[in-house]
């Protein structure tokens, strides 16, 4: 059983930085908008041991400890410090957007972290680029971790973040060495029928994650498929829907079993997207146009080929021609020479008749 967070605690500052207040909560500890000493913004997660009982505890900086020894990768959120103190243990985070905009550099009260499932409750539906891209990156994220032999156990829409307009996997309080992933964790609805035992138990929870994204449906509504403001118009929704529903598949052997397999799928995908040009939002009257340069860019090219060819000929024509008077100048050099040779002779041969005449 958790036990209560003791809403009465709440240190002023850890280490160089300086709490200004409560931004998130969860089952294991408080996340802080704080401020250094030079007035950057981070986010502090605060742990009391006392808050969450030893067992919660340990299985929280164990997770942290593990995530801390994974160098800044894309699709997760960097740690930037673990400390640990008499009363628990607080992490560094990088600091999530703002849910609206950047105000809160002014008044920290107007600061909002934004998550999926804000962005999820404001939009419904994700559009069907932006769900490529977000899989591609959280999927790339987990591939890191499943490299590390690292389980997450707890994806879902409200522990993803958006950093740099970039989304990324974050609190890792769950994360755990696969092969000590035995124990029933995770967000309800999220938990995969085999529990979190093996890199594919991820995949399940990370699809689910997407599907929510993508079908504009709470997690309870997902078997109904896409709502009407999904993006199913988009051409390629089909292979999208087949992706998803393999990455959720409740018998494990017919899942995807890493997400490195889940993102050759998706670069293919992505691949298909770019081939079709319909990732950029180009109206259909644009392929008029496309057509167009296109034909224009094998026209010139073909004129200026046609005139390169043209001038080697004419070249080719001017080096026969110097090749030939060339060809005759020798001729006549050779000619004067063998006639100057023939008079000397004829000079050699009548010196000695000149000497003999009296």
């Amino acid at each position: 059983m958790k036990s209560q967070m003791n809403t009465n605690f709440q240190p002023e500052t850890c280490g160089i930085w300086t709490l200004r207040r409560e931004i998130g909560r969860g089952a294991y500890g408080v996340v802080y908008l704080a401020e250094g000493t030079d007035g950057e913004q981070v986010a502090v997660k605060v742990c009391r041991r006392a808050d969450i009982g030893e067992e919660g505890y340990a299985r929280e900086l164990r997770g942290a400890k593990l995530f801390r020894l994974i160098p800044p990768q894309e699709g997760l959120v960097r740690m930037r410090d673990l400390v640990e103190t008499d009363w628990g243990f607080y992490t560094v985070l990088e600091l999530a957007d703002n849910e609206f905009d950047d105000a809160f550099l002014q008044s920290p009260d107007n600061y909002r972290p934004k998550t999926l499932a804000r962005v999820i409750a404001g939009e419904k539906a994700l559009p069907f680029v932006e769900c490529v891209k977000l899989a591609l990156s959280l999927a790339s994220g987990l591939a890191i971790l499943q490299r590390h032999h690292l389980l997450h156990r707890d994806i879902k829409p409200g522990n993803i973040l958006y950093v740099g307009g970039r989304p990324v996997l974050s609190d890792p309080g769950l994360l755990v060495e696969e092969e000590e992933a035995s124990s029933l964790v995770g967000t309800k609805g999220y938990v995969p029928p085999e529990a979190f035992t093996a890199a594919a138990s991820d995949i399940y929870s990370l699809g689910l994650t997407l599907k929510a994204a993508s079908f504009g449906r709470q997690i309870e509504e997902l078997d109904r498929g896409p709502s009407q403001e999904a993006d199913t118009g988009a051409p390629l929704f089909p292979v999208w829907w087949r992706i998803l529903n393999k990455a959720t598949n409740p018998d494990v052997s017919l899942r995807y079993r890493s997400a490195k397999a889940m993102l050759k799928d998706l670069h293919r995908l992505r691949l298909k997207m770019i081939l079709q040009a319909r990732t950029f939002g180009l109206p259909r009257y644009a392929w008029f146009f496309i057509v167009a340069a296109m034909a224009a860019a094998i026209v010139v090219a073909f004129r200026v080929k046609s005139e390169a060819d043209a001038l080697q000929e004419r070249w080719q024509a001017e080096d026969a021609s110097r090749k030939q008077a060339v060809e005759e100048a020798q001729k006549t050099v050779e000619t004067v020479n063998q006639a100057f040779k023939s008079i000397s002779l004829d000079i050699l041969r009548d010196l000695p008749n000149q000497e003999k005449q009296p």
